[in-house]
């Protein structure tokens, strides 16, 4: 499971879902002018098979706009500090996997 942050997410998560989430990537971590723009961390995400997890509703325009792959997960967890929103994430493990094995799906809101 594949997970590529936007940049309004901070780095520091990563250290904390790593073992739920193995294979996390932030945007600062990518090939490109920092910080990276989204079309960036869009054609990232695609060419490399990860899933873009962000707050910015833009990832939506590009997926109606481009389709899939890559898939989004659009976080609405307003006002969480890092390590709230890293629980909010462990705890939704189930419901993300489950996301991004189905073929059907192309986004997920996560509140």
């Amino acid at each position: 499971m594949k997970l590529l942050l936007d940049a309004n997410i901070s780095w520091r998560i990563i250290k904390i879902i790593e073992n739920t989430f193995p294979n996390c990537l932030h945007s600062k971590d990518i090939d490109s002018a920092q910080p990276a723009k989204d079309n960036e961390i869009w054609k990232f995400a695609k060419n490399n098979n990860f899933t873009i997890l962000t707050h910015d509703e833009d990832f939506e325009k590009l997926l109606l706009l481009n389709g899939v792959p890559p898939k989004v997960i659009i976080l609405k967890t307003f006002n969480q500090n890092t390590k709230q929103l890293a629980q909010t994430l462990i705890d939704k493990k189930a419901i993300i996997e489950s996301f991004i094995l189905n073929n059907e799906l192309m986004i997920l809101e996560i509140y």
